[in-house]
């Protein structure tokens, strides 16, 4: 992980909002994949939010109450202008500077973390002591790499990486592959697509035409038009 771009300032320049504008769609295909899976939620004491940004994901789990009403929740940042911004939010949550990793606790029972280890210089070294901190994950994985993104002209990748610095890229096989080769059980996974988002995030008629075979296709296969297109998202409910 490029600590100096989330310690020092370096981030905030870039992204300003720390993709608040993305929280209420992440909290809610993470509740979809849970309920789908039949998870017994009233199990669940604790729920942790690893490189939570500003919070906003973690308030909306909190705010849902579909958790044991003496659940506690907490989110880690290394990033303290994220962690500033995620402590006004709500008085009863618990967000802490810190590296989730480093802290010395027992399992929690939740731990979610999203668009989070494409970011950490040593993935794997990074999954694997996650694995040994709770007891079932979330995941929400970028997919960047498809057949698109291969031959476009412009290289998403390196755009990827100075914007919002993505070391890693993933497809939905090599997501899941670094997940198991990191010892963790796959329960579920989907793809996910935040459409109204990408709407309104094209600027040209070109762009938006593109937008229709896309949405055509992934009625036949999400897995198809995700290899071919990009854009979407792997959720993934894990266990240790």
């Amino acid at each position: 992980m490029h600590t100096d771009l989330y310690s020092k300032g370096q981030y905030k320049k870039k992204n300003h909002s720390y993709h608040v504008e993305d929280s209420e769609f992440k909290w809610k295909i993470f509740k979809n994949i849970l309920i789908k899976s039949n998870f017994i939620f009233n199990d669940i004491e604790s729920v942790v939010e690893v490189g939570c940004g500003a919070g906003q994901v973690l308030a909306n789990a909190k705010s849902s109450k579909i958790f044991n009403p003496t659940c506690k929740f907490a989110g880690y940042d290394i990033n303290p202008d994220a962690i500033d911004l995620a402590k006004k939010i709500d008085k009863e949550l618990n967000f802490f500077n810190s590296d989730y990793l480093e802290i010395k606790n027992g399992r929690d029972d939740l731990i979610l973390s999203a668009d989070v280890f494409e970011h950490v210089e040593n993935t794997y070294d990074f999954l694997s002591k996650l694995r040994a901190k709770g007891n079932f994950f979330l995941f929400n994985i970028p997919l960047e790499i498809s057949f698109l993104s291969m031959i476009r002209k412009k290289n998403i990748f390196e755009d990827s990486y100075q914007k919002v610095g993505h070391l890693h890229f993933y497809n939905k096989r090599t997501a899941l592959l670094t997940l198991k080769n990191c010892g963790f059980k796959i329960i579920k996974f989907e793809f996910a697509k935040d459409r109204l988002f990408e709407f309104k995030k094209k600027k040209n008629l070109k762009q938006l035409l593109i937008l229709f075979p896309q949405y055509i296709l992934e009625k036949l296969s999400l897995d198809l038009s995700s290899s071919l297109f990009g854009g979407y998202s792997l959720v993934v409910l894990a266990k240790k």
